[in-house]
């Protein structure tokens, strides 16, 4: 016999769980909540008034063990791009500009073309920074309430974050290609211009597969700033080789942003020749120490609506998405034979060792 709590409605189950069935706190607030009676309690009813009122720590573990944690949605940071990497490979496309060059605005303006449908003959296959891509979106859409359309800046304390999208081929949707696309704040690059030690942090520069170097439109088309816009990207290209982050087998391509506003620039000749001219120094000086230099140009976001969305992203999706190909020889193993069965192995093509 022991005392249990009691309740006057035959249906709650306060005595055997001891949770009011109308959820009153504390149980004494139920107007049908009834005063301890001697009730007969079986067998099972004292094994749970045991376990209950005993220490629950144990079950409390094997919960937290069988617990599923669910992508947040947000970018990704370097280490969970790891764990990404763990179950598939992926392609590291690294965006470097400074502040306000377009970085995010170019990462925004993919996700929102797939939003649309097929973009550069790919089709979306998903992403784990759904809700990052919706926050750098946002300010670009009527919903905003902005008067024009906006990115939202990657912070500074933010550091290095990742979106992620998973593209998949629109005739065969295969093979799937997983893109981690680089987010850091334009500061980071340009302190590191002038300090090695910096660039040997930019961990995304080394493993890219793709390093896209932003050329901000908008300040070529500024006479004041055009020669500080150039001299930037010629500073970077050569510093990131000097620190290390750049080398023979780096795919670099210099993107110029915000096209649009180079239309109907006065003494367009003129720029363009310039610009020109530039490439073909960095070409002259650059092309030898990397695997790859190339140049682009792009209007990710017209407000104007002379260009179309995107406007010169397809191709470079393109390059991105491509198989692989490389063009590395490899070297042969050089050591030294020692005896006559080193000397004979030497001499018989490696295809017919079993």
């Amino acid at each position: 016999m022991a005392a249990i709590l009691t309740c006057s409605r035959p249906e709650c189950g306060i005595s055997k769980t001891g949770i009011c069935a109308e959820g009153h706190t504390p149980l004494e607030s139920c107007p049908s909540f009834g005063q301890a009676g001697q009730v007969e309690i079986d067998e099972d009813f004292e094994t749970f008034e045991a376990v209950d009122e005993g220490d629950d720590t144990e079950g409390q573990q094997s919960i937290e063990q069988t617990r599923l944690l669910l992508p947040s949605g947000e970018p990704l940071s370097p280490i969970e791009v790891d764990r990404f990497l763990l179950r598939k490979p992926a392609k590291f496309v690294t965006v470097v500009g400074e502040f306000d060059s377009g970085k995010t605005t170019l990462i925004c303006a993919l996700y929102e073309k797939f939003l649309k449908g097929s973009f550069a003959g790919y089709i979306f296959s998903g992403s784990n920074t759904l809700v990052g891509f919706e926050k750098r979106s946002h300010h670009s859409r009527v919903d905003s309430g902005r008067i024009a359309p906006d990115t939202l800046r990657t912070s500074l304390h933010d550091g290095l974050r990742y979106f992620h999208l998973s593209l998949s081929h629109g005739e065969t949707l295969k093979p799937r290609v997983e893109l981690m696309l680089s987010d850091r704040a334009g500061e980071d690059y340009e302190k590191a211009r002038g300090n090695s030690e910096l660039v040997d942090t930019l961990i995304e520069v080394k493993k890219a597969s793709f390093v896209v170097l932003l050329l901000d439109g908008a300040r070529l088309v500024d006479p004041v700033q055009r020669a500080g816009a150039l001299q930037a990207v010629r500073q970077t290209i050569r510093a990131f080789l000097d620190g290390g982050a750049l080398m023979s087998h780096s795919k670099v391509q210099v993107v110029t942003t915000k096209f649009d506003l180079l239309k109907n620039v006065q003494k367009r000749e003129s720029l363009d020749l310039q610009v020109e001219k530039f490439q073909a120094g960095l070409f002259k000086d650059f092309s030898s120490r990397l695997g790859e230099l190339s140049f682009w140009e792009i209007a990710a976001r017209d407000p104007h609506g002379d260009f179309s969305a995107a406007h010169g992203m397809a191709e470079l999706l393109m390059s991105w998405c491509a198989p692989s190909s490389s063009n590395v020889k490899p070297e042969p193993l050089r050591v030294t034979l020692e005896s006559e069965f080193d000397r004979l192995l030497a001499r018989i093509p490696a295809g017919e060792i079993l």
